[in-house]
């Protein structure tokens, strides 16, 4: 391979060097995250041996009982580091980005989720039985598609090494990105002497953080008096230029960001050694604020660690399903099975595959911000498609199943009809969760070739790698998102199936998609209306989920990424009217006259 390379011209190697590297991080991470599902497994087969926990599935109340303790302890301790107890920064300016204690409640949920998967995970992950049928579960149905898709992506990353940019670096910085990184520091200042002119009064010295400013990546500044920072005692040992900061006037800097309310020039000395030095321009003390952030060299590194984490997680997630719930999972995955094999899944993929290819050549027309239209029309393009295909296999799963008396063949033997409906729900997700990641990953590796395109249509720089890296996974929360919005429209169209046949299914989940959407202008437009309106206006919302929490075309227009905690959010109100569907789902269901 490294000989093929070797024949690549020079000029060609910048380019590709850009590209790859962010699909590299992203390979690396796969591999990682199976590597350590590896690992956990083998683990608990060692610990399978010891009769007690390796028989302990055996007992299905015991097991749950067990499986429920570890998970309200695993949750319990999740929710206390991060929302009781999470060290919030105390030095904060106007619009900083830092979680909030009501933000940080929105993690509860998703910690009692991993404390689920987590309990559940070791409690079945230690069967004896799990441990025999490991290579089986890794075969069969979606987490054999899954695994396929993962180590194609893998061979495919891996086979450009010779080619990435900063590999030894992104490497190196993995274990620092894992390490705090903010220092704050409040410091006093004696007052400027009252009988001489403020730029006399003399600089005060004081030695802060070591800080290497290469990594530094942010500065905050808040001070009560009027201040400068040098760093020198003398005006004649001055190497900068002397920064001044206002009083109560919050200043900010963040590297690489073009914001004309943020400084553009770091305001602390190169060189921290020798000290820092301020000089206070009013007769009263000075109480000086400073947070300084550093990141490692290659703070991309930490994509690494995310994507092995979600990797780890799903495989655990799939494996304990399967193990934990052998009936839903059996119905689960023939349902899957069937969906996969129609034409409607292959024929949306491959249309899908080459639609978003072609958006790399498409011209948009948008000045410069090609890439944010091709962000959002990829996510949207595979929602869409995700959407028809959940609805048509609610149909053809669901309602056509129930109509052909196949539903009554199955429910004749002892499988509930609880356990008939969510095995058709969970098979339907699998499928449209295979769509996401092949549709998903290829839409980020074309992400990150956009710049590099774009840079060569406008005659400009060529891209470093880390910008190619950042448009990269700014994609990934919004493909979170609706990911969610479609599993929402898919619970709602798999009620609907339980009464109505698939046409009238695609007329109302298109109905809710539109109502979803225009939700939350609905409530704003009748808040101020008389109370007929207003009361509309409130039932709508209540009645239809509000899919705007979903939408991420606000957010890729205005280049903002999506923070973590807003996922949080949403994965929290995805949860809650999940409940309410499948709730009424399975009532709908419970009264269906099958015969």
């Amino acid at each position: 391979m490294a000989s093929v390379f070797a024949l690549i011209p020079l000029q060609q190697i910048s380019w590709l060097s850009s590209w790859l590297t962010p699909i590299w991080i992203l390979a690396v991470g796969m591999l990682l995250g199976l590597v350590a599902t590896a690992a956990v497994y083998l683990v608990l087969a060692g610990l399978s041996r010891i009769p007690a926990l390796g028989n302990l599935a055996e007992d299905s109340r015991k097991a749950t009982f067990v499986a429920a303790g570890i998970a309200i302890v695993v949750a319990a301790l999740g929710i206390l580091k991060t929302v009781v107890f999470a060290d919030a920064p105390e030095i904060t300016v106007a619009g900083d980005e830092s979680a909030t204690a009501a933000h940080r409640a929105y993690l509860i949920l998703p910690m009692i989720g991993l404390g689920v998967i987590v309990g559940w995970g070791l409690v079945y992950g230690v069967w004896q039985r799990t441990i025999r049928e490991i290579f089986q579960i890794a075969r069969e149905g979606i987490t054999g598609y899954l695994l396929l898709a993962l180590t194609g992506f893998i061979v495919l990353g891996l086979a450009t090494t010779t080619l990435i940019s900063d590999r030894d670096k992104i490497l190196s910085s993995m274990p620092a990105v894992l390490e705090s990184d903010r220092w704050e520091t409040t410091i006093t200042l004696d007052p400027a002497p009252a009988d001489a002119p403020a730029d006399q009064s003399p600089f005060q010295r004081h030695d802060l953080i070591q800080y290497d400013p290469e990594s530094v990546s942010e500065v905050v500044i808040v001070s009560d008096r009027t201040i400068m920072i040098a760093d020198a005692e003398s005006p004649d040992n001055f190497t900068m230029s002397p920064q001044r900061f206002e009083s109560d006037d919050p200043v900010v800097w963040r590297r690489g960001k073009a914001n004309p309310l943020i400084r553009s020039v770091l305001p602390l000395p190169l060189d921290p050694t020798n000290g820092v030095y301020f000089q206070n321009r009013e007769v009263d003390p000075a109480t000086v604020k400073i947070a300084i952030v550093t990141k490692p060299a290659a703070p991309e590194a930490l994509t690494i660690w995310v994507t092995a984490f979600i990797v780890l997680l799903l495989m655990t997630a799939m494996i304990t399903i399967r193990q934990a719930a052998p009936q839903i999972s059996a119905i689960a995955l023939a349902t899957a099975k069937s969906e996969l094999a129609q034409p409607l899944y292959i024929t949306l993929l491959l249309i899908g595959f080459a639609a978003i290819v072609l958006f790399i050549w498409v011209p948009f027309h948008t000045l410069g911000e090609d890439i944010k239209v091709l962000k959002d029309s990829g996510m949207t393009l595979i929602m869409i498609f995700s959407i028809i295909q959940a609805v048509w296999s609610s149909g053809t799963s669901v309602s056509e199943e129930i109509e052909g008396r196949t539903a009554l063949t199955v429910l004749s033997k002892p499988v509930s009809r609880q356990s008939f409906m969510i095995g058709k729900y969970l098979g339907i997700m699998w499928t449209i969760l295979l769509m996401f990641v092949i549709l998903g990953l290829l839409l980020m590796v074309v992400t990150a070739y956009k710049p590099i395109y774009d840079s060569r249509e406008n005659t400009t720089e060529m891209p470093p790698w880390q910008t190619c890296h950042l448009e990269m996974v700014t994609t990934a929360p919004g493909l979170c998102l609706l990911f969610m919005e479609t599993t929402l429209i898919a619970g709602i169209s798999v009620a609907i199936a339980t009464r109505l046949p698939v046409i009238a299914n695609f007329v109302i989940c298109f109905t809710i998609y539109v109502i979803g959407n225009i939700t939350s202008p609905i409530v704003r437009a009748s808040a101020e209306d008389n109370e007929l309106v207003r009361f509309v206006g409130r039932l709508i919302a209540v009645i239809f989920p509000n899919l705007n929490t979903f939408n991420v075309q606000a957010a890729v227009d205005a280049g903002n990424p999506i923070p973590p905690i807003y996922l949080a959010g949403a994965f929290t109100y995805l949860a809650c009217f999940m409940v309410v569907v499948l709730v009424v789902s399975l009532l709908l269901f419970e009264d269906r006259d099958l015969a």
